[in-house]
């Protein structure tokens, strides 16, 4: 399963959210950050046992290595253990050195093989990101938000294009997900509240999910360093997000819908 988190303007972090709902799968997983401008997990991280990941491999070495080795699965190979059943795959420091990279489409093919559990942090994303291709063969897109107005605003029309580009990628409708990052007894009415916004929307019909994760800095200081504290306000609402991921993804409709880049659907 491949679950990609991306983020618009004046979002929280994709980046830390992806690292949650790794941590929050109850089964071995690999994070890896393939934001196109760059990452600082590498930075940011501090391995359970002290120390701090490595500046390389990055991802860029891994999506090399899916360019040329065809046999799929290569790019978690390059993976470092964070914590008990997490691993992360680094990004590169500067978008100079993402650069290098014009094709993500190897990467995409490789991480969405058979038989792994990733979770991919792709940053900003638009309608001519190179992260695109990640986005649009993942089973399921994460999209990350603030709980304020400008920012569901934001996100709601992110979501209208969003949705449009990836379907005609696709062919059939994506399976998305908007998660808000809130405090902890805001986040039910918050993500009803997002949910009756976008079900007016043109893409009301495709994205029928809102999930919410609880604004926890003490949680998120403990996850750095490789342990989701299991009791916390982060942990139980993102166990919530992970069931709704599994849930969407195990009924997602076979039927062909065709949606147009500015969100018509037709």
């Amino acid at each position: 399963m491949l679950t990609v988190v991306c983020c618009d303007r004046g979002a929280p972090g994709s980046t830390t959210t992806a690292l949650t709902l790794g941590s929050a799968f109850g089964e071995p997983a690999v994070v890896v950050e393939a934001d196109p401008f760059g990452g600082d997990l590498a930075i940011r991280c501090q391995p359970t046992g002290g120390g701090r990941l490595p500046q390389t491999p990055t991802v860029l070495t891994a999506a090399v290595a899916a360019r040329t080795d065809l046999s799929g699965g290569v790019a978690t190979g390059y993976a470092q253990q964070l914590g008990p059943g997490l691993r992360v795959v680094p990004g590169h420091l500067s978008a100079e050195q993402g650069a290098g990279i014009s094709d993500w489409t190897p990467l995409a093919r490789d991480l969405a093989s058979p038989g792994q559990l990733v979770v991919c942090d792709v940053g900003r994303i638009h309608a001519a990101s190179p992260s695109l291709p990640l986005a649009a063969v993942a089973d399921v897109v994460v999209v990350v938000a603030r709980g304020d107005v400008g920012a569901v605003i934001h996100l709601r029309e992110r979501l209208a294009r969003l949705v449009g580009v990836l379907a005609e990628a696709r062919g059939v409708p994506p399976v998305v997900i908007p998660v808000l990052v809130v405090p902890r007894r805001q986040g039910p009415v918050h993500a009803a509240q997002l949910l009756a916004m976008i079900a007016d929307s043109p893409v009301g019909s495709v994205v029928n999910r809102v999930g919410w994760l609880a604004w926890d800095p003490a949680a998120v200081a403990s996850l750095e360093s490789g342990v989701l504290p299991p009791r916390s306000a982060l942990a139980r609402s993102a166990r919530t997000v992970v069931d709704q991921l599994r849930d969407a993804t195990a009924t997602t409709p076979a039927g062909r819908v065709r949606v147009r880049p500015g969100g018509e659907r037709t």
